[in-house]
């Protein structure tokens, strides 16, 4: 069988990609890394050369599954092209998605690492002026009602980031009831927002 030379860090992210979603699919204990370096048509010494363990990589895909998922929220809250409404409406509904996907792993001892708290840390910094600025759009065009946009903006964001954290049972009334004390941190109410 012959092997395609590919740049490192490009070999790397395959095997990230294709790690994750078996990951994914088959849980920790299903997980193997024959399979990976299978599928990616490598070598299994070059999946210990980019990394030491299964759970090191796990919690390195993980990340990264994050860190891309945040950067899709990022650019929905920096949207010209959408109303602030819209922006939280779309930011929500793209952070339900996220919590769908992460909610049944939540529970993996990769979330409880220092990298993992560190990450979660530094992407919340990451969105604060994103979601900051969004609130204060939504202010000046008189669609929100915020005396401090600064305050709702962190109590918003690391509210939403607790729930991946909590015990809290994530169901549609869940999500209903969440979406609706957002809205109304932003001063306004979900019968405002469903005809936006």
């Amino acid at each position: 069988m012959v092997r395609i030379t590919k740049e490192a860090d490009v070999r790397r992210q395959e095997l990230i990609d294709i790690g994750f979603e078996l990951y994914m699919k088959n849980g920790m204990s299903g997980l193997n890394i024959k399979d990976i370096v299978s599928k990616a048509n490598v070598a299994t010494g070059l999946f210990y050369y980019y990394f030491k363990s299964k759970e090191e990589f796990v919690e390195e895909a993980s990340n990264n599954f994050i860190i891309k998922r945040m950067e899709v929220i990022k650019e929905t809250l920096n949207s010209s092209e959408l109303t602030p409404i819209k922006k939280v409406k779309v930011a929500l509904n793209e952070f339900w998605e996220y919590s769908e996907i992460m909610l049944p792993y939540k529970e993996n001892s990769i979330f409880y690492t220092e990298q993992h708290y560190a990450l979660t840390n530094k992407l919340l910094e990451q969105m604060y002026p994103f979601v900051l600025n969004t609130i204060k759009e939504g202010v000046a065009e008189n669609l929100f009602h915020v005396s401090n946009p600064s305050l709702v903006a962190g109590f918003v964001l690391y509210g939403l980031s607790s729930i991946l954290n909590s015990d809290v049972e994530v169901t549609s009334m869940t999500r209903k009831n969440i979406e609706e004390m957002v809205f109304n941190n932003l001063g306004i109410s979900i019968e405002e927002v469903s005809y936006e």
